[in-house]
């Protein structure tokens, strides 16, 4: 008789699941944004939301609740239904890079379900046009030759574009000076006013270089940017060095299969839509589709590699 009542139960659950899977969306699903209003982040996803609607034939209502860097909402995903109707923007400081350096209330491998990654920011190095260097090879020679003296600004202690320059300094054996801004405008306003000799940083740079008051010498990140083609990135410059760049949405863990499916099937279609790419292009970012499998990996792997990097230069937590 128990043995029965069990079967019953397990076969009523997943009766149910299913029932709820094939019918899903039947009511408003919410995206929570982890940054204000107007934003890269927040514009982006806005776009992405109206995309959904159509491709779901559901509203998809975007909510913004901003702080550490995108944690506190990851924080508030934690803790929501895993019903697909509660999802939120999954960015690299929550994802791989807070979790070393603070202590949090989740677990980013183990209370997410990983939907689909639909994009990344562009990072570069640059330097004032009347700067004595042209390319990353003569600024790291200038570098060995001048210890102590370059200083580069930098949007934040132990953002990816912080922890690419550390990387690039071991390698090389440059002894140069992190200069930690509140955002990437005070540290474009710090290179404009020779406060500091180099940028590394998110595409803020970009009108700069484009009027040519800037000289962009290499890109961070792991692509090289549609409107700079004959910009290097580390990579194609012989390091092993990317800069961690994630912006996509995931939800709390148990999301059933099923949905999961729907869901990055429509972010797919949308992050080949016209109108994602053009706001991506506008922010000077890149369309970077990964489904979920891929995007779980590709977040793991970040996981640790950013960890090992926090950790050897001595910026994780106490």
């Amino acid at each position: 008789m128990k043995h029965f009542i069990y079967t019953f139960l397990m076969v009523s659950l997943f009766v149910g699941a299913t029932a709820n899977a094939d019918t899903w969306p039947k009511r408003p699903i919410k995206l929570t944004v982890g940054y204000g209003a107007g934003g890269t982040t927040d514009s982006t996803a806005r776009v992405l939301a109206s995309l959904l609607e159509k491709e779901l034939d559901n509203k998809v209502t975007v909510l913004n609740k901003p702080g550490g860097g995108g944690a506190v909402a990851a924080a508030l995903a934690k803790s929501a239904k895993a019903d697909g109707y509660s999802l939120f923007t999954l960015t690299t400081g929550a994802a791989v890079l807070a979790p070393h350096t603070q202590d949090l209330t989740y677990d980013t491998l183990n209370d997410f379900t990983f939907i689909s990654q639909y994009a990344q920011w562009n990072l570069g190095i640059v330097v004032p046009k009347d700067a004595p260097y042209s390319t990353l090879k003569e600024l790291i020679t200038f570098a060995k030759s001048n210890p102590g003296k370059i200083s580069y600004s930098i949007a934040g202690t132990g953002t990816p574009q912080h922890l690419a320059m550390e990387q690039l300094g071991k390698v090389e054996g440059v002894d140069w000076k992190a200069v930690p801004f509140k955002g990437g405008a005070a540290s474009v306003t710090a290179l404009l006013g020779n406060h500091v000799d180099v940028m590394a940083g998110a595409t803020e740079w970009l009108p700069q270089v484009k009027s040519g008051d800037f000289k962009l010498l290499a890109i961070m990140t792991g692509k090289r940017m549609a409107d700079f083609p004959e910009v290097p990135t580390l990579l194609d410059l012989g390091y092993d060095i990317a800069a961690a760049s994630i912006l996509g949405i995931a939800g709390p863990k148990g999301i059933p299969t099923e949905i999961v499916g729907k869901l990055q099937a429509a972010i797919k279609k949308a992050s080949n839509d016209p109108q994602l790419k053009d706001i991506i292009n506008k922010l000077a970012m890149q369309i970077n589709y990964l489904d979920s499998k891929e995007f779980e990996a590709s977040v793991s792997k970040l996981h640790k590699s950013q960890g090992d990097i926090i950790k050897a230069a001595g910026l994780g937590k106490k």
